[in-house]
């Protein structure tokens, strides 16, 4: 139907046939087998449950469980009948008219314009929820993260975590135990500081200068400990997710320059040179307002 694409959630690749030498059996949309789908008429609580099953573009697995609508499942029940494990789900269907069938619905519209649309809008939403403009640049940069994260997990954007990453993390916690100690030795000062400035009686303005002195080294400490914790955080949700396929493809940059500018977050923070040269047209373009 004419509205029927406005409902595309899945953000499934179209799956192209393959070039020449690609050997892999990876599949997309198009070109799912009857054994890459399990219906179920129940499960977990939902109706018209489908559990897609199959490998993706790099090898990457795809699993998901989706409720669909009646029409829907009973389709794909059809499309099942009287075939083996092997054979086409889509039998009668490849990308190039599915392409051509959503043209026909509007003007450029293709299979990859759901996954960059499906994508944006994401951003979007999940920097509305998770940003505030009174956290700290650490923060606001972990809540950047978290909502292009919600995206590459949209777009199934895996990585096998770096080789790496248990040494790394190991640092960084011994770092922060070491800060932390630091922070209790500066309160102790601090402490000790005040109850000599109280002890002199009336204002000696050398012991309040130390005072002064000892408080902004807490406060120095206490930042630090918050942004390395902000930093462990950031890297252990990270860990399994590669956030750079879909900041270079499939998110409209002017939702990041916007958000920058709303934030008070230096650009260079999100996007490096190079990327800050591939959008310099958004970068120029974009006001504070934007909205995808």
């Amino acid at each position: 139907g004419e509205k029927d694409w406005e409902k595309y959630e899945l953000a499934l690749r179209a799956g192209n046939e393959k070039e020449e030498g690609e050997s892999a059996d990876t599949v997309g949309c198009c070109s799912l087998r009857v054994e890459h789908i399990t219906l179920h008429h129940k499960m977990d609580g939902s109706d018209f449950v489908v559990e897609f099953d199959f490998l993706g573009k790099d090898s990457i697995r795809y699993y998901n469980k989706v409720p669909v609508e009646k029409k829907v499942f009973k389709n794909l029940t059809l499309f099942l009948e009287n075939k083996e494990p092997g054979d086409e789900l889509f039998d009668r269907l490849n990308t190039s008219m599915l392409n051509k069938h959503l043209s026909s619905l509007m003007s450029g519209l293709t299979a990859k314009v759901f996954r960059t649309y499906n994508a944006s809008t994401t951003l979007q939403e999940q920097l509305r929820l998770l940003s505030n403009k009174s956290d700290n640049p650490s923060e606001k940069l972990l809540s950047y993260n978290r909502a292009n994260r919600a995206v590459a997990i949209l777009c199934n954007h895996q990585r096998a975590p770096p080789k790496t990453f248990d040494q790394s993390m190991a640092n960084l916690q011994s770092k922060i135990v070491a800060r932390k100690e630091q922070l209790a030795l500066s309160k102790t000062d601090l402490k000790q500081a005040k109850k000599e400035a109280k002890a002199k009686g009336g204002p000696d303005p050398k012991l309040q200068t130390l005072v002064e002195r000892k408080k902004k080294a807490v406060e120095r400490c206490e930042e630090q400990v918050l942004k390395m914790e902000v930093q462990a955080t950031d890297r252990e949700e990270n860990k399994q997710i590669s956030l750079g396929t879909s900041k270079l493809n499939y998110l409209d940059p002017r939702i990041s320059v916007a958000w920058c500018k709303n934030m008070d977050v230096l650009l260079d923070k999100i996007y490096n040179k190079t990327q800050r040269e591939k959008f310099a047209w958004a970068i120029d373009m974009t006001e504070d307002d934007f909205e995808f």
